[in-house]
């Protein structure tokens, strides 16, 4: 939680620095010029090594324990962010945006309160449905789409992850070597990577423009994306208790909708 906080906002700080980021608007010498400054910049280089660390320490928590049970453990993440954000960005954080970000973390800590265990089916039949993208372009601002990508991709990242590790845990046999190679080898693993950094580079773009103490709360919504997937497609039996959680998850959302 501490790492991708930091991540977070060693992130937010460099892109700061750079001019909105336009994706319907791209060139050759804006993609150029972009991915110069992504590799030369101190505080992204920074954010990498931080979130890196963090996603290793996800990747060992899914192996063990239910999706459904690890991701409401980074409920304090969304205050922590918004904290850091006025202390270290200096940023200006609305009422509206504190109560949407309490009312967050409260109902994240809600679904965490009952631990479950999981049945999955690891045959060769057992199948992941990635999520879709829809066209809310049309109706809605460029921030809010930018947070339905990130939620979407990584709540696919997620789900993928779950399942890849729980096969690489079930299958090891003890060597760190062969683990690592069998994690480095599973399709859903690189599945995950792929859909997190699809996450990653939405999250990047949207920081040139938008704030982290909004971005990084109303992107829990893969929260509730998450669930539905942990419940329907890793089997994992969820205890009714939890809706309470989702439903605050999406009450603090639409206070954050109010910006």
């Amino acid at each position: 939680m501490i790492t991708q906080v930091l991540g977070d906002i060693w992130l937010s700080r460099g892109m700061k620095s750079l001019s909105a980021v336009d994706f319907t608007h791209l060139n050759l010498a804006t993609v150029i010029s972009l991915f110069s400054f992504l590799f030369s910049n101190f505080w992204i280089w920074l954010a990498v090594i931080f979130l890196v660390t963090s996603l290793i320490l996800y990747l060992g928590a899914i192996s063990r324990l239910d999706l459904s049970f690890v991701l409401p453990i980074h409920a304090l993440s969304y205050v922590l962010n918004a904290v850091f954000a006025v202390w270290i960005l200096g940023e200006q954080v609305p009422l509206t945006r504190w109560l949407g970000i309490f009312a967050i973390t409260f109902g994240v800590m809600l679904v965490s309160v009952t631990k479950a265990k999981t049945t999955m089916d690891f045959s060769v039949n057992s199948r992941i449905v990635p999520a879709f993208f829809l066209p809310l372009g049309l109706v809605i601002s460029k921030t809010w789409l930018a947070v339905f990508i990130i939620s979407f991709a990584d709540a696919t990242g997620d789900i993928l992850m779950a399942k890849g590790m729980k096969q690489v845990t079930n299958n090891s046999d003890g060597q760190i070597w062969k683990t690592i190679t069998r994690v480095i080898g599973n399709r859903n693993i690189l599945g995950g990577v792929l859909s997190q950094a699809t996450a990653f580079g939405a999250m990047i773009a949207a920081l040139s423009w938008a704030d982290i103490s909004l971005i990084r709360p109303a992107s829990a919504l893969t929260y509730i994306i998450s669930m539905l997937g942990a419940k329907f497609i890793l089997n994992e039996k969820l205890a009714k208790g939890r809706l309470v959680g989702i439903s605050m998850i999406a009450l603090g959302v639409l206070f954050l909708a109010e910006q």
